[in-house]
């Protein structure tokens, strides 16, 4: 039975783009310095001027979070970070120690697929909630045929990542639609959405334009799995919570791949599994996943369409027992709109853009048990009522972002 991790896309709202200022995480890191102890809407106003060109790390993003615990400020910075998402990390996080041999990158993706392989079976019932906040941006126009945005367009860049470019908006032209919770149970082995609640423009309802799912689980079978029987290569150290982390690029062809993508318009529904690449970063000594991303290479005739996915997991403890699980997702989309006008006769032939982008933290993990219960009266019948699961869990060496409430 073929298993596959779901991305869905449909259509959303967009707003206008500005230019930003570029800057790398140190010089973030100055900017930051500067504005610390000022007022939370006048740091967010002068993020909303930045934009990064280099990954920010989640133990980075935690900290600036924890030195600008405003709403406003919150929001910016997370719209920062999940905008680089997919750019390389700064050199200061990568560490310049030599590449393992190859019989030990071997042996280290060999215990990613056994990790992969056994850690589901060491989860126990538990529930946890997911918040997502959405981001849309502006409608931004291109020329078909250069098969990425060159730059020209308002708020675009391209992202080069190996065999892929993927195309995403300035952080500024992003804006929230709002922030979306629900509870994810995962019973027996598998997730299973519950309830949902929004303080988004539509209430209890969740976000729209971009959904994922399999944070906990398939996502990791359909990667690992795939990336096993496809193209792997070394890509660097970077420095861990305590010791370096091995970071691995891979590639897999659309004919071996179970990755599922599914677009969305109006009652129209297209399934395709893709070819697709990413990086897969593993603590060396037990295998363990501690991030992962995908970017899909779509074919013909959704080539114009990207669409990315990150998920990055960390010690989290559930009852009084510490499980590696997921604490931060980000989804990405770029996708043309239908129904542009028509161009001038001889003109290069263009359409409008629409960039989404979601922000996903796992927080409040819980166990799942149930407790038996004697009704009185001596009626010798029993009443077995679940309970409200124990153990919260919180992150162990790296928090998940706030979110903006």
């Amino acid at each position: 039975m073929r298993k596959w991790f779901t991305l869905l896309l449909l259509l959303g709202i967009a707003w206008p783009a500005m230019a930003a200022k570029t800057m790398s995480v140190e010089q973030m890191e100055q900017l930051l310095v500067k504005l610390h102890g000022k007022p939370d809407g006048k740091v967010a106003g002068e993020l909303e001027q930045v934009q990064l060109t280099e990954r920010v790390s989640m133990a980075r993003l935690t900290r600036w979070e924890t030195d600008f615990p405003g709403i406003h400020a919150h929001e910016a910075l997370t719209r920062l970070a999940d905008a680089a998402t997919f750019l390389n990390p700064p050199q200061a996080d990568v560490v310049s120690d030599p590449p393992p041999e190859k019989e030990t990158q071997q042996r280290m993706l060999e215990l990613a697929v056994d990790y992969v392989k056994t850690t589901m079976t060491r989860l126990p019932n538990f529930y946890a909630t997911r918040e997502t906040t959405h981001f849309e941006n502006v409608l931004v126009q291109e020329a078909i045929g250069s098969g990425i945005s060159n730059g020209a367009g308002p708020g675009m860049r391209a992202i080069r990542s190996r065999e892929t470019a993927v195309t995403m908006a300035d952080s500024k032209s992003l804006r929230s639609t709002g922030t979306y919770s629900a509870v994810v149970t995962y019973r027996d082995g598998q997730e299973v959405r519950e309830a949902v609640a929004g303080n988004g423009t539509k209430k209890d309802q969740p976000p729209v334009g971009l959904t994922t799912s399999g944070e906990f689980g398939p996502i990791l079978v359909v990667v690992i799995g795939d990336a096993a029987r496809g193209r792997v290569s070394w890509l660097r150290w970077e420095q861990g919570a305590s010791e370096p982390v091995a970071v691995l690029g891979y590639s897999v062809p659309q004919g071996q791949s179970n990755f599922k993508v599914t677009m969305s318009e109006g009652e129209k529904i297209d399934e395709v599994y893709p070819g697709y690449h990413g990086e897969i970063a593993i603590d060396p000594a037990t295998g363990e996943i501690l991030r992962i991303s995908a970017v899909a290479d779509l074919p013909p005739p959704h080539e114009r369409m990207q669409n990315a996915l990150l998920v990055e997991y960390a010690p989290v403890t559930i009852g009084n027992r510490s499980y590696v699980c997921p604490v931060r997702g980000v989804a990405f989309s770029r996708k043309p709109v239908p129904g542009n006008p028509k161009e001038e006769p001889g003109a290069n032939v263009s359409t409008l853009m629409r960039t989404q982008l979601n922000d996903v933290a796992f927080t409040h993990y819980h166990l799942f048990r149930a407790e038996v219960r004697i009704a009185g009266g001596g009626s010798g019948t029993s009443d077995a009522t679940p309970t409200a699961p124990t153990g919260t869990a919180e992150p162990g060496s790296s928090q998940p972002p706030s979110q903006p409430q």
